[in-house]
């Protein structure tokens, strides 16, 4: 043992630890003795790491098989889901949405506030997201779950700090992770850490991480509840990594219709959830999908107007153009199209295909809709704190 070297077996024993708890994570119930064969790690070393993950509530005991054989009966364990638990927020223009996720993956609350236009006012969308929050944090409480993190998604650039740049919000540097931090003191002390992370990052990972179990990566999602963004998954384990922003400010028409940015013939302008729904009904306020715009889009999705036809058919073009480039530096083995396109169904998925090939002939991934509802974002948000649970138990035994 190197004991002249303690930050290396804290290193060593860290590395240990998250090996044994991604295991029981990816094929439990397993017993220790599987652990031991699949981690070669001694059986001793392994019970020890097992009683570390006991105590800090990540795994539990299924109790004993059935056993014929010499020895004693095998102890399966698997992931706690009585253990801590994510809180995810999606913050959009109209509405904040929340969950509560546990180890396993299941959702066990969730919570809606609809809410008036807040762009440009950052103070009006933590203040939407207290009665939220209160609801989820009441919820594990009741459930006796510790909360281990709350992690936001919102539509625009976020930097190391956890501050936000979006268009869609009409926000300049704004620190909402420090903003709702003031805001929890009052709920919970303010002792559980938050994180901000980019939306169209979640919406990849959400597809990635509760979408169809066929897909492998690259990944490429575009997505967006009122403007359109991309995210990729380059690879499963790192999955905090791989390109991402918001793809409705690129142009793609000369001379095309003025974007919320300023610019002129952006994709938003021809394919964004805005343009689609005023096809239709030019004079009803658009909605993200949760407060009611999913239904519209569906709508325009079947209409046989000319009109509606016609939008559909420059949209996918559009994304046609859009996606052709992307497809060259990414390579993705799939594009999914999540957030409001998904409501378009699968013929408007294979236009947007039809288009991409007849871009890139020969080499065109396949295009599908996602099946993931309108809180993907908040679901992803909620998963990326039990998932780092699994992978640096370590951090939270120290916590």
């Amino acid at each position: 043992m190197d004991w002249a070297n303690p930050a290396r077996q804290g290193g060593q024993h860290a590395h240990n630890l998250a090996l044994v708890a991604r295991l029981i994570a990816g094929h439990g119930p397993v017993s220790r003795a599987e652990l031991a064969k699949r981690s070669a790690l001694t059986k001793t070393t392994v019970t020890q790491l097992v009683g570390e993950l006991l105590d800090a509530g990540l795994v539990r005991e299924l109790g004993t098989t059935r056993h014929s054989g010499p020895g004693r009966p095998a102890t399966h364990l698997v992931l706690n889901a009585s253990g801590p638990v994510g809180v995810g927020l999606q913050v959009e223009a109209d509405h904040v949405a929340g969950c509560v996720l546990d180890l396993t993956g299941r959702v066990r609350d969730r919570a809606l506030r609809r809410v008036d236009d807040v762009r440009g006012d950052p103070g009006a969308s933590v203040k939407a997201a207290e009665p939220v929050l209160r609801r989820l944090l009441a919820s594990a409480d009741a459930q006796d779950s510790v909360v281990a993190g709350i992690a936001v998604g919102v539509p625009g650039r976020v930097d190391a700090e956890g501050r936000v740049r979006s268009v869609e919000l009409d926000w300049r540097d704004v620190p909402l992770s420090g903003l709702l931090l003031r805001r929890l003191e009052s709920l919970s002390g303010g002792l559980i850490p938050v994180t901000v992370h980019d939306t169209f990052r979640l919406t990849a990972l959400a597809e990635w991480w509760f979408g169809p179990g066929d897909v492998v990566p690259p990944l490429l999602v575009v997505g967006g509840e009122l403007s359109l963004g991309i995210g990729v998954v380059e690879d499963g384990d790192s999955w905090d990594r791989g390109p991402v922003g918001p793809l409705g400010h690129v142009r793609v028409r000369r001379n095309g219709g003025l974007c919320r940015c300023g610019a002129r013939g952006c994709l938003d302008t021809v394919a964004g959830p805005r343009a689609l729904l005023r096809t239709a009904a030019p004079e009803t306020p658009v909605t993200s999908r949760l407060p009611g715009g999913d239904g519209r889009m569906r709508a325009l999705a079947r209409s046989a107007a000319p009109e509606s036809e016609t939008a559909l058919r420059r949209a996918a073009s559009a994304l046609g153009d859009a996606l052709a480039g992307l497809s060259v530096v990414c390579e993705p083995a799939r594009v999914v199209l999540g957030g409001h396109l998904a409501a378009l169904g699968t013929e408007f998925a294979d236009q947007v295909a039809g288009e991409l090939g007849r871009r890139r002939p020969g080499d065109t991934p396949p295009v599908s809709v996602s099946t993931l509802g309108g809180d993907a974002v908040a679901l992803a948000a909620a998963a990326t704190v039990t998932r780092r649970l699994v992978e640096n138990p370590a951090r939270w035994l120290a916590s």
